[in-house]
């Protein structure tokens, strides 16, 4: 689980991170491919240096499946999140993201049989209750209710991010069976950098010192290092024990905003912390399987995307 709690808490300084590039005029999309510039050549290095050359062929059979899970799954959850925060801001759209994992559960249950265990449903309640509690004195409750009539465009990008990483998880679960994280995420991450630097295209590089310094974060900080590590948790919880865990990624942005930007802590933020931290604990502890009995992964069905 240290792995997953350790990439959570490097992603969380992302939606800071764009915020502040967004507030420097750079477009969320811009943001996301010097995001990508930064972070394909940084896989690249430490494929070659782990000597994964020969691994990191693409295989002809895995070619289509690779490109879907990287434009449709990952790459789709990026730019649609990056376009929430647009609209919206980090902490709204943070708030609205953690019903992830009951996305993932449920597609996990529905694609994999996946069973849910009473520990599960338990952990996602509790954990999601903490993150209203960390982030609803940055909204406020009038703010929270008045989200869809302000601004339906941006709920529907963050929506749509939460499927697309759901099912990024998924297949992303499906792969590393073949491949090692490091290569997958070295797969995912350039497929991602090519079809949306197309897309899209190179932005105008003449930026200040300070929007370098946020790519430079966003991609390595805020993409490699956690990338790397959310595969290797991947692997070893399962995907949705993973998508679980992410939950105290929103305390984390909190922590940060209030380190950087001077906002202060309520008494109900850090009510919110120990309850988040406490679904946390009750998901390594494990549980009994209220659902049908677990199936082998291997006969698992593959995933539609």
């Amino acid at each position: 689980m240290i792995y997953m709690v350790c990439a959570t808490i490097l992603f969380a300084f992302g939606p800071v991170l764009v915020r502040i590039g967004i507030n420097q005029d750079v477009s969320p999309d811009h943001l996301m491919v010097l995001r990508l510039a930064v972070a394909f050549p940084l896989f690249f290095i430490a494929v070659a240096l782990r000597k994964n050359v020969g691994e990191a062929k693409v295989n002809r059979e895995d070619l289509l499946f690779v490109l879907i899970l990287s434009v449709a799954g990952m790459g789709g959850a990026m730019f649609c999140f990056f376009r929430s925060i647009s609209y919206l801001g980090a902490s709204v759209a943070t708030i609205i993201g953690a019903i992830s994992p009951a996305t993932a559960i449920l597609m996990a249950y529905v694609l994999y049989s996946r069973p849910v265990t009473g520990r599960q449903v338990a952990s996602l309640l509790i954990s999601f209750t903490g993150v209203v509690l960390v982030v609803m004195p940055m909204v406020g409750l009038e703010s929270f209710g008045g989200i869809i009539r302000s601004s339906m465009v941006g709920v529907g990008y963050v929506l749509l991010a939460n499927v697309c990483s759901s099912g990024a998880v998924l297949g992303f679960e499906k792969y590393m069976k073949s491949k090692s994280p490091l290569v997958a995420a070295f797969h995912v991450t350039g497929f991602m950098f090519l079809f949306f630097g197309v897309a899209i295209g190179v932005p105008d590089m003449h930026f200040g010192l300070k929007t370098w310094v946020i790519v430079l974060l966003l991609g390595s900080v805020a993409w490699f290092v956690p990338f790397m590590l959310f595969f290797h948790g991947i692997r070893a919880m399962g995907s949705s024990n993973a998508v679980l865990v992410q939950n105290i990624g929103p305390m984390v942005t909190v922590l940060v905003a209030g380190v950087i930007l001077g906002e202060r802590l309520q008494m109900v933020q850090l009510a919110g912390m120990v309850v988040i931290i406490t679904s946390v604990y009750l998901l390594k502890t494990g549980g009994k399987v209220l659902s049908k009995p677990p199936i082998d992964p291997e006969e698992a069905p593959p995933i539609p995307l």
